[in-house]
């Protein structure tokens, strides 16, 4: 008989840490830390887009100047079109990182511990949700101008090409442009909120954590 009230207590004991442990709390800390390194690849992304865009400025100059040995708008290789590549190459960066953010916020949503902060939990994943939805935004309109300065170039390199054709396609990209900026600003605003959230919910999760310690 006290063999078998041992085994009983053994059970019930297991069973109330097996409880105890599904709280969520440890799981829901590591899904919110995981964010900031994803947040930050897409902040270095985009700063690299908009640091290339600058730069295209002058790359543009230089290319349709007479010192060129040969047509840039017709070599594939040539630093115009080498720009939009590098920023092709950011835009997909930030779509790999936005899945993963969007991974991320799946966990934390589906997260059904009883002993999380709702209300806080509830504004951090709304927030990233909100975020995911314009940077998809965003790139899918950003991959959309690269094709059409794309164009751009390639026309300029064609025997058909005049100064209307360099004027109109000038006033197309600096329109996308404008249009990309009011993007960003809207972007800006939605990581400071990320942050904001991402913050308290770190700092309640730690709380909660060393509780139940």
């Amino acid at each position: 008989m006290k063999k078998h009230a041992t085994a009983a207590y053994v059970m019930t004991a297991a069973f109330f840490l097996t409880g105890c442990a599904n709280d969520g709390i440890v799981e829901a800390l590591k899904s919110t830390e995981t964010i900031e390194p994803i947040q930050q690849t897409i902040v270095s992304e985009i700063n690299a887009v908009t640091k290339q865009e600058k730069g295209l400025q002058e790359t543009f100059e230089l290319a349709l100047s007479k010192e060129q040995k040969t047509n840039p708008f017709t070599d594939e290789n040539s630093a115009v079109f080498k720009n939009i590549e590098e920023r092709k190459n950011s835009v997909k960066t930030i779509n790999e990182s936005t899945t993963k953010l969007n991974t991320t916020q799946k966990s934390l949503v589906e997260n059904d511990g009883d002993k999380l902060p709702e209300d806080t939990m509830n504004s951090l994943t709304d927030s990233m949700k909100e975020l995911s939805t314009s940077l998809n935004e965003y790139t899918k309109q950003y991959s959309k101008n690269l094709v059409e300065e794309e164009k751009y170039f390639k026309s300029l390199g064609t025997k058909e090409a005049t100064y209307q054709t360099l004027t109109d396609g000038m006033t197309t990209v600096n329109e996308l442009d404008t249009s990309n900026k009011e993007q960003l600003k809207k972007l800006n605003k939605q990581f400071n909120q990320l942050n904001k959230y991402r913050t308290e919910a770190e700092k309640t999760l730690n709380s909660l954590s060393d509780s139940t310690k």
